[in-house]
C-alpha cells in the first residue's frame, strides 16, 4: 500500500518528506551494503600474494610449487627483464616487481595471470608444457614478454 508523502512545517516552511522514516531507514542500509560489497570487490583485486597465484591450465604453467629448476624475472622501470626468458618443461619462472609501482604478469592465452604486485612482491608459474607463452602486464599494456619452455 502506497503511503503519502509527510508534510514537515518549520519555520514557515514546508517541507515534503518524500521517503518516510522506516523506507528511509531501509534505502540506507541497502545503500551502505553495496557500498561495502563494493569496497570490498576492489580491495580484493588489488591485493597480491607474495607467493604467486594464477591458474591450473591443464596445457599450460600453474602456479604449484616448481618440480624443477626455475628462472627470475625482474619488473623494473616499466619494463620485464630479460624479456625473453627459456626454461624447461616443469621449470618455474619467478617475477619480482622492484619498481615503485604495481604492476602484474598476464599471459596472453589466460594460462597464468598474477594479481596486483606491489613493490617486492613476487609470482611464480610453473611451465608443465612446451610452447611460447607471451605475456603481458595488466595494468600496463606496453610492458610485455615470452617465456619459451623446452620440451
Amino acid at each position: 500500500m502506497y503511503a503519502a508523502p509527510h508534510e514537515i512545517r518549520e519555520a514557515g516552511v514546508i517541507r515534503t518528506d518524500v521517503v518516510p522514516g522506516r523506507q528511509r531507514l531501509i534505502l540506507i542500509g541497502v545503500a551502505a551494503v553495496i557500498t561495502v560489497l563494493i569496497a570490498a570487490f576492489a580491495v580484493g583485486r588489488g591485493v597480491a600474494s607474495d607467493t604467486g597465484g594464477g591458474s591450473s591450465a591443464a596445457a599450460g604453467p600453474t602456479s604449484s610449487p616448481p618440480s624443477g629448476s626455475g628462472a627470475a624475472a625482474v619488473i623494473q622501470n616499466f619494463a620485464f627483464s630479460p624479456k625473453s626468458i627459456t626454461v624447461k618443461v616443469g621449470d618455474a619462472v619467478t617475477w619480482t616487481n622492484r619498481d615503485g609501482t604495481a604492476h602484474s604478469v598476464k599471459s596472453d592465452d589466460g594460462s597464468f595471470v598474477s594479481q596486483d604486485l606491489d613493490p617486492g612482491q613476487t609470482f611464480t608459474a610453473t611451465f608443465k608444457t612446451p610452447g611460447t607463452f607471451a605475456y603481458v602486464c595488466g595494468i600496463h599494456s606496453s610492458m610485455t614478454g615470452t617465456v619459451v619452455v623446452q620440451g
